[in-house]
């Protein structure tokens, strides 16, 4: 099937994270039709999903071996997605993402591995991980068996850009969260007796460091709530939740100490009780310009003529995970601009090319 088509059928198939089964169904019959032993690794139980990552092998007819990795889910406003053709990409009709985040990825993985399969050249080893829940917090990939694999590396087959994009680096990610207890009063009556938790978490976030903090580092507050419904009692408790992204794994964990301790200080006399949670969900990577993974991904691009970019990213994958647990791994862009907006956009000449390439660093293994 060309790879465009192949795109339009499995971008129409809903598949938000935890809700993958449908598209890991008709996936899972695609790779056996390839000759591929496919297991469901049951990884959607440890989140409430309703299937597993597919973990692909096909046997080499030569030594080596090559792991690919894309992921099955996309984030919110993904369903009923109507993808067109329009001035050499492909877009949705307005109303929903594209979701080439990621299923741009499946399908280069897919089209290579057949470009390979039918030039009758003896094969590595090909290993395939479709994950599941990565929108959601990289769940798949966090209970992902690595040992089942003999890749010395992973390709992530999911990063934004045009063909010969290579990411070596991306940030780790702290959710962060504050909850304010105050006290309650009738606003009308009596208001000095109450504790405006409102008002008091207002000006820990009005004080707060927040948006682009340096080149490596950035944080987030866009929830918040609180638990009155009525203009006529004070405010007795408020939360907010949020983020922060570093590539450095030293600064990611100093925000996260000052925001523990701006929450604490910012309530200093209020009479409030503040509580913070922090969780540090994924590791920041940065591989080497000279590791094989890198070398062997610049060598696939440069026998396409394609020149490679090295750039570091900005947002997680699942390569996160990989590196943090010893799989030297990067991220692959396949071309697609502004991912989880109703803007998404893929271009069809990287598009193809990432196919290309998939088969190219196949040989390359």
């Amino acid at each position: 099937m060309d790879i465009i088509e192949e795109f339009k059928q499995l971008v129409q198939i809903d598949s938000a994270s935890g809700r993958e089964q449908a598209i890991a169904g008709v996936l899972k019959e695609k790779l056996t039709a390839l000759g591929f032993d496919v297991q469901d690794d049951g990884a959607g139980s440890t989140f409430g999903g309703n299937t597993g990552n597919l973990i692909a092998v096909k046997e080499g007819t030569r030594d080596g071996s090559i792991l690919f990795c894309s992921h099955m889910d996309r984030v919110a406003n993904g369903c009923h997605i109507h993808p067109r053709q329009q001035d050499g990409k492909l877009v949705s009709d307005g109303s929903t993402i594209l979701a080439a985040d990621d299923v741009s990825g499946l399908c280069a993985i897919l089209d290579g591995v057949r470009r390979a399969l039918a030039s009758e050249k003896p094969c590595p080893r090909l290993e395939i991980a479709f994950t599941v829940g990565e929108e959601s917090g990289l769940w798949g990939g966090r209970v992902l068996d690595l040992s089942q694999f003999q890749s010395p590396f992973c390709f992530v087959i999911d990063s934004p850009g045009t063909i010969g994009r290579l990411i070596n680096g991306a940030p780790g990610l702290a959710k962060l969260q504050v909850e304010v207890e105050g006290r309650a009063a009738h606003a009308g009556n009596e208001p000095e007796k109450g504790i405006n938790a409102a008002h008091i978490l207002c000006h820990i976030l009005d004080t707060l460091r927040d948006g682009r903090l340096d080149e490596e580092t950035v944080s987030n507050f866009p929830l918040l709530g609180t638990g009155n419904d009525a203009t006529n009692v004070v405010c007795a408790k408020a939360w907010a939740k949020g983020e922060s992204r570093s590539r450095s794994r030293e600064k990611l964990q100093h925000y996260i100490d000052y925001f523990q301790e701006h929450c604490q200080k910012a309530a200093t006399g209020t009479g409030a009780h503040v509580t913070t949670r922090t969780d540090l969900s994924f590791e920041p990577f940065l591989i080497d310009e000279k590791a094989p993974v890198l070398q062997t991904a610049i060598r696939a691009l440069k026998r396409l003529g394609i020149q490679p970019r090295i750039e570091q990213g900005g947002g997680g994958m699942d390569a996160n995970i990989y590196n943090a647990k010893g799989l030297p791994s990067i991220g692959i862009a396949t071309g697609y601009t502004k991912n989880h907006t109703t803007e998404e956009s893929l271009d069809l000449d990287s598009f193809q090319k990432s196919g290309l390439l998939i088969q190219a660093l196949i040989d390359e293994a």
